[in-house]
């Protein structure tokens, strides 16, 4: 008696409705091999895989099965040729591989599928087929999420926070999930105060409870995906387009954008912690030895976290020198009151502002009215369109192809207006910023996020030295130096201990 394989596969849960379930399957080819005297040596079932690639596991072991010279395998029985595989190329890929050992494919369902020149041509034709199929539901598939794209409601898998919830007309939409709505949303509004980062609020919120749906701890990298998606602002990106959606967002874009600035900032002078962000990192020496500090947390101890000298190998006792970090900092907050821009420089500063603004308002406002007139005119076809539905010269169906198009062109024109109204926005905050910052330092200094703060001790100074718990030497950047030789910067050095400079 002959030995067979049996060769099962289904994608989905309609091919089983259909008649195309892993049972029935092999029940049919079992029958075959009664029929015809083959015994079945083993049977292959893949379930849930697609036809259109070879990596499926049973495939593979069943190939490898048969490519093994002691089994002596003499045929594969699959209930129809689209179940093995809906490639041509795969198709006669499997089959070329099948022929070389000798083995027979037979499909139980098709007879005509023989060895003959006729069965070879009804073969292939048949495998072309099932990959036009393919391709057509593909394309079926497609066509499906670019219209729910359109519509306003995401496509793929529901980003976490969120949950696919069904409707009564057999649809789905993105929903909050009530478990992990307001954990998701409460780390984007910590990352956009600039206290933590994306390690911190990952350890925050697994506290809380939030994690992966295996069940872990939400990632650095996973974490860091959820921070700069914009669909957590409502706007969707899909295919190289850009929609608002129609489900909940968890934050505003111009939140959204600040989260995007932040990590620009952070990125800009990164401070290379693996688990706390301490605002001196980076920028504190021993004075003794000239290694950088360090600091340490605590969580055990409250108001115990401190810098201290990083050296390795200790060339001097550190007793006396931990300095805690709220300390520190203030020393190194007073050291910004010693610093001034001149009136001159303030002057010029102010001009170069205005003219900005001017600028920029200038061109903000022509970017707008010119997309108000845009929407003026979409809004006017929607009118020619409700009147023609109304005297009956556009058909219902008609209408609302029309309706549905012009509302998303309206929108779609909303967006970027209001994508100018926040770009105004962002360019008078950014103008305070420099105001702020040019007319008094210390106030910039004392009243920004720790993010900004870094990125104002990167602009003016390379490093303090401290020794006795105490700041004893500072360094200008360079770029600071040069407006202090230009007069554009004083330096009151009663107020900066140890300032290497001498200017006054």
């Amino acid at each position: 008696m002959e030995k067979a394989l049996i060769y099962c596969r289904v994608s989905s849960e309609e091919q089983a409705i259909k008649g195309y379930s892993l049972d029935a399957q092999e029940k049919f080819c079992r029958k075959f091999a009664e029929d015809n005297s083959y015994a079945v040596k083993g049977v292959f079932r893949d379930e849930g895989k697609s036809g259109t690639n070879l990596d499926r596991p049973a495939l593979q072991d069943m190939l490898a099965k048969c490519q093994q010279k002691e089994e002596a395998i003499s045929a594969v029985l699959v209930q129809e040729t689209d179940r093995l595989a809906r490639s041509t190329k795969d198709h006669l890929t499997i089959k070329a591989i099948l022929k070389k050992v000798g083995i027979k494919l037979i499909s139980v369902a098709q007879p005509m599928l023989d060895d003959s020149p006729e069965g070879n041509m009804i073969d292939t034709i048949l495998a072309s087929v099932n990959q036009f199929q393919s391709d057509i539901n593909s394309r079926k598939t497609k066509k499906g999420l670019q219209e729910r794209f359109n519509c306003g409601w995401w496509p793929g898998w529901a980003p976490l926070g969120y949950i696919k919830k069904d409707l009564e007309n057999g649809r789905s939409i993105v929903a909050p999930d009530p478990e992990r709505w307001h954990l998701v949303r409460e780390g984007l509004k910590m990352y956009l105060t600039g206290n933590y980062s994306a390690i911190e609020i990952s350890d925050v919120l697994y506290e809380k409870g939030l994690t992966s749906r295996l069940g872990k701890r939400i990632g650095n990298s996973v974490m860091i995906s959820i921070l700069k998606n914009p669909f957590y602002a409502g706007l969707m990106r899909w295919n190289g387009q850009e929609k608002m959606g129609k489900h909940k967002p968890m934050i505003t874009l111009e939140e959204h954008r600040q989260i995007i600035t932040i990590m620009d900032i952070h990125n800009y002078h990164a401070c290379r912690r693996r688990k706390h962000n301490f605002l001196l990192r980076g920028f504190v020496f021993c004075d003794i030895c000239g290694q950088k500090y360090t600091a340490e947390k605590h969580r055990e101890r409250k108001n115990s976290d401190y810098y201290h000298c990083s050296a390795v190998v200790r060339k001097h006792s550190n007793r006396g020198q931990n300095i805690e970090v709220g300390e520190l900092e203030k020393q190194v907050e007073e050291q910004f009151r010693g610093i001034k821009f001149t009136q001159g420089f303030i002057d010029l500063t102010i001009r170069k502002v205005k003219d900005f603004y001017q600028k920029r308002t200038t061109e903000t406002n022509k970017n707008k009215q010119g997309l108000l007139n845009k929407k003026m005119a979409v809004e006017k076809k929607m009118v020619v369109a409700e009147n023609k539905l109304i005297t009956g010269t556009l058909k219902d169906d008609g209408f609302i192809r029309i309706r549905d198009r012009l509302e998303v062109e309206i929108k779609n024109i909303q967006k970027q207006i209001d994508e100018q109204e926040n770009k105004r926005k962002v360019d008078i905050d950014t103008i305070r910023d420099v105001l702020l910052l040019t007319r008094n330092i210390y106030e910039a200094y004392k009243k920004a996020l720790p993010v900004v703060k870094r990125l104002y001790l990167s602009l003016f100074w390379d490093g303090f030295w401290v020794k006795d718990k105490q700041i004893v030497k500072t360094k200008l950047t360079k770029l600071i130096e040069n407006l202090v030789e230009e007069k554009d910067v004083i330096i009151r050095n009663n107020w900066l201990r140890g300032l290497d400079s001498n200017q006054d």
